[in-house]
């Protein structure tokens, strides 16, 4: 009878410590081969190395996508008119081309301009971790993401058409209001931070999420360009 063959030889993996380390030969604790050590890793990151960077920057993906399909209705309704704006007639005379009125929509987009250098030295600020010029720069923001809010009021009436008048009333109003959600979804964001910052200070987390407000507040003020591009401008070029 054969002899049975010899049993097949295993390797045993030396037990971990608690600290998931295994111990050599000479008695020291090393990395397990078959895991990653991350414990030289920052607890906090900037910009593209933490995971809310991508989070955040796919989220002004999605609502770039919203202003596109807003702004791809405006033009759709307007090559179905004869003329953009449609001929006011509740007034008399009627107005034939009644373009929306330039000076407050002009100085609303000049003030989000303007303000993008304010986020960021607010920006640069927070990376320093400097709470005091953080403090008042938030509080800044405050008051311009306020100002903005209250210039938008003023610029509803400056199309001379309500949401329900016409399908143009109705995309001008929509656009604008959906813009104005922007600036609210801001200043929540700004006050936020703010009353954060003064109650418990300034930490690398959360100057972390100031930057990811900075990037969302950017991103407002560009879409705001092209916004004012289209409602303001385009009425008098066709």
């Amino acid at each position: 009878m054969p002899p049975p063959p010899p049993a097949a030889a295993t390797t045993l993996r030396p037990a971990l410590t608690a600290d998931g380390l295994a111990p050599a030969a000479d008695g020291r604790n090393v990395v397990d081969p078959q895991e990653l050590d991350v414990s030289r890793l920052p607890p906090n990151a900037f910009d593209w190395h933490a995971p809310l960077w991508w989070a955040n920057l796919l989220t002004l993906f999605i609502e770039t996508a919203t202003i596109g399909l807003l702004l791809a209705t405006y033009f759709y309704l307007m090559r179905n008119e004869q003329g953009w704006p449609p001929p006011l007639t509740n007034r008399v005379p009627a107005v034939a081309h009644p373009v929306p009125r330039l000076a407050v929509g002009t100085i609303n987009t000049v003030l989000l301009v303007l303000s993008c250098g304010l986020m960021y030295a607010v920006d640069v600020w927070a990376r320093r971790l400097d709470e005091a010029k953080l403090r008042r720069g938030m509080v800044a923001l405050c008051a311009v993401t306020v100002l903005s809010i209250a210039l938008r009021w003023y610029e509803f009436p400056a199309f001379h058409f309500k949401w329900n008048d016409n399908a143009y009333g109705s995309i001008v109003w929509t656009i604008l209001g959906m813009h104005l959600i922007y600036l609210l979804v801001g200043l929540g964001e700004f006050a936020l931070m703010t009353a954060w910052v003064y109650r418990y200070g300034l930490d690398e987390k959360h100057a972390l999420d100031v930057t990811l407000v900075g990037a969302y507040w950017y991103w407002v003020a560009g879409a705001w360009v092209l916004v004012y591009t289209v409602l303001y401008w385009v009425p008098r070029w066709v």
